[in-house]
Order: C-alpha cells, then sequence, then structure tokens
C-alpha cells in the first residue's frame, strides 16, 4: 500500500502543477485588413475593384448578393477580450453605394496615433528633465509635432553592402 502511495502523490502533484501550464493557442479568423487599403475604399468603385483592394470576403451572404462583410477575429492569452473587427460593404448596381467600418484601422487613424505617441514621448522626456533639475531649453518641446531624435529613428533592417556582381553571362571586362 505505501509503494502505491508516493508514486500516486508525485503524480497528482505533477498533474496539478502542469494544469497551470496549459498552451492556449492564438486564434485568427477572417479576413485581415491593411489600413492603408481600407483607406482607397470609396464609394462608386466597382466589384472588382473592392475585390483587388480588400479581397474576397470570408463568408459571402447567401441571400443578398448586394453586401459583402468582412469580418476579423483575433483572440490570444495576452488579452482579455478578443478583438472583433468588421467592414460592411453595401453594393448598387454593382457599385459601391456605402459602407460601414466597425473597428477596422484606417491609415489616418495609425497617422493620428502615431503624432499621439511622438508627442507623448516629448512631454515625457521634458517631464524627466524638470524633475532632474536640467533646464527646459535642454528639453525637447511638446507642442506640434515633435522631430524624432536620433535615437528615436528605426535603423534601417538592411546595412548597406558592396556591389552586386554582375549576372552570369554578361561581360565582366571594357567594351
Amino acid at each position: 500500500m505505501k509503494r502505491l502511495a508516493l508514486p500516486t502523490i508525485l503524480l497528482a502533484t505533477s498533474a496539478l502543477f502542469a494544469s497551470g501550464c496549459v498552451y492556449k493557442m492564438n486564434i485568427q479568423q477572417g479576413n485581415y485588413l491593411v489600413p492603408n487599403s481600407v483607406s482607397q475604399l470609396k464609394e462608386g468603385m466597382t466589384r472588382s475593384q473592392v475585390r483587388f483592394l480588400l479581397g474576397t470576403p470570408m463568408v459571402p451572404v447567401a441571400f443578398d448578393d448586394n453586401r459583402w462583410d468582412y469580418y476579423y477575429y483575433f483572440n490570444s492569452q495576452k488579452i482579455k477580450a478578443p478583438l472583433k473587427r468588421r467592414l460592411t460593404v453595401y453594393f448598387a448596381d454593382d457599385k459601391v453605394a456605402r459602407y460601414e467600418n466597425q473597428g477596422v484601422p484606417t491609415q489616418a487613424d495609425l497617422d493620428q496615433l502615431e503624432r499621439d505617441l511622438r508627442k507623448a514621448i516629448a512631454v515625457t522626456k521634458e517631464d524627466k528633465a524638470k524633475a532632474s533639475g536640467d533646464t527646459p531649453a535642454a528639453a525637447e518641446p511638446a507642442s506640434g509635432a515633435a522631430t524624432p531624435s536620433e535615437a528615436e529613428k528605426t535603423p534601417d533592417p538592411v546595412p548597406p553592402s558592396a556591389p552586386l556582381p554582375a549576372p552570369a553571362g554578361t561581360p565582366s571586362g571594357p567594351t
């Protein structure tokens, strides 16, 4: 009896610890729409132009051919509530009559977000400079669009390299 008790306790303990380490997979479904493409959507576009711009809708509406719904759903263990977005395009005479955007970001939204982020960074730097006793002239101004410093600029991901050799079959010497 004692021989069975120890392995049973070890098995139960390991099962208890392993239950907290369950991998939860990211779930992504639907049409992911690029903000630049959504910004280009305009009334009067044809069906083929919309299909080229946004792609084919994931779930076509069976009873209404004049409506295309682009759904997007994303769930991850890193976010509390799932991300749900929808863009509905209505057609009349095979042209876009109107569209409804529910949560799909446009390029203008991303530009505004970037401006707000730059302003927040500038204000934070200014507050840190004031707290450390530096003069306000040394801090960056918080008004308007702050220009990024050298440290904030993103580096080019591809470093410069030597010129590529000539393709095979081309003369290498002077002609």
